[in-house]
């Protein structure tokens, strides 16, 4: 999947006004607490910090495409700040997007996507040591001159700043690749990101071209989970890093899939406990989850979250935070042509409780994909209105869900 400029992408219709929606569920559980975006705002990710939550996405603005950010504490959020404006050449789309995340060093860190001509573009790496208020370009995450896609990247906090992750078209030539007519594949890369960038190292070097990435520490390292791409066009989840000394399998799905599905995986660890979530198209689609007690090295079945029904469709999208020994997921829904976002609670032995309705949620691209982080004992989960233009939030106090 080519990406294009984000303007065209993202900005591309008309600015409409419309309530946030409420959610469903339990009188006193949730709160709306939408955003400072501006209208139109996309391309969103939620992260976690020392305090509170960081929030980035783009909006458009009289000098350009805007990167920015806010903070939520329990004070609320703060103001919208910028990190960088850039009139051309800001490539994006519903699912690659950018980020500002906190490294372990206390410096903030973020990046965007740069146009490098045709369908090739480039990771930009910013670094802040005054909490967002100013930035410093670093320069060039990928480090390579190739002309090819760089994007999809995630981060882990490092003590000396962070570990980034990212989806590398280096070794492809001829452009983006979807089978063996082209040479080379789309690959996994790594590099540590601190007041420079050091040298890039090599992950894996087959993998599924344009889903997302994710990445948590555990008490061995880092680990990242992404969408592999095995002979026969198997594009199931492997993990990588921490003390696997190599690359494994989260489960053996088998899912056999000509083109990338946009779906990648999510991911939460708390010690050695770890909890990575899925769509998959095998046998039927699918949202799974399954556990590690031991960092990732090992995995325990895979748990069947959601699965299609005779009038429901799951659609991936998905995201998971720990709770204790369970762990909640969200993910969106196509219920009789209607989208919705739900959250579940799921323990190492299955599902618990029922799912439960967050807001509806639109299918369409300019969706994007759900977030959702802990805050105390609350989550906070966002997601963009797109009859609005605008992006929502939620907090739901995490005992509510599958209770």
């Amino acid at each position: 999947m080519t990406r294009t400029t984000i303007a065209s992408v993202l900005f591309g219709m008309a600015a409409a006004s419309a309530a946030a929606p409420q959610p469903e569920g339990a009188e006193g559980s949730r709160l709306s607490l939408d955003p400072p975006a501006a209208a139109r705002a996309a391309a969103y990710r939620l992260s976690p910090a020392s305090e509170g939550l960081l929030l980035s996405w783009h909006e458009p603005g009289d000098e350009g495409v805007r990167l920015c950010w806010s903070r939520l504490t329990d004070a609320g959020w703060c103001g919208a700040r910028v990190v960088t404006a850039q009139r051309t050449g800001v490539v994006a789309n519903w699912a690659d997007v950018p980020a500002v995340v906190e490294g372990g060093d206390g410096a903030m860190y973020a990046h965007w996507l740069r146009s490098g001509g045709g369908a090739s573009y480039d990771i930009v790496a910013l670094r802040s040591t005054d909490g967002g208020e100013t930035w410093r370009e670093l320069g060039q995450l990928n480090d390579d001159d190739v002309k090819g896609e760089h994007g999809f990247v995630s981060y882990v906090a490092h003590e000396d700043g962070v570990r980034a992750y990212w989806l590398d078209g280096r070794e492809i030539s001829g452009g983006h690749g979807e089978s063996d007519a082209h040479t080379g594949r789309m690959t996994l890369r790594t590099a540590l990101v601190g007041e420079t960038i050091a040298p890039s190292e090599l992950v894996d070097d087959s993998v599924c071209d344009c889903c997302n990435t994710a990445a948590a520490a555990t008490p061995s390292g880092p680990v990242v989970v992404y969408r592999d791409r095995a002979h026969g066009e198997i594009r199931d989840i492997s993990i990588a890093g921490g003390g696997l000394g190599g690359i494994g399998a989260v489960h053996e799905d088998g899912w056999v899939m000509p083109g990338c599905p946009v779906n990648g995986p999510a991911i939460a660890a708390d010690g050695e406990r770890v909890v990575v979530v899925w769509y998959t198209g095998s046998p039927a689609p699918s949202i799974k989850a399954a556990f590690s007690t031991d960092g990732g090295k090992t995995f325990g079945d895979a748990i069947v979250v959601d699965k299609a029904a005779a009038d429901t469709v799951p659609l991936g999208r998905v995201d998971v935070v720990l709770d204790g020994e369970e762990a909640v997921v969200c993910w969106l829904r196509d219920e009789r042509h209607k989208g919705a976002l739900l959250a579940q609670r799921v323990g190492p032995a299955g599902v618990v409780g029922e799912p439960v309705k967050v807001a509806p949620m639109e299918g369409s691209r300019q969706s994007g994909f759900p977030q959702m982080e802990r805050l105390g004992d609350r989550l906070l989960i966002v997601w963009r209105d797109i009859e609005g233009e605008r992006l929502r939030a939620t907090e739901v106090a995490a005992a509510s869900i599958g209770r």
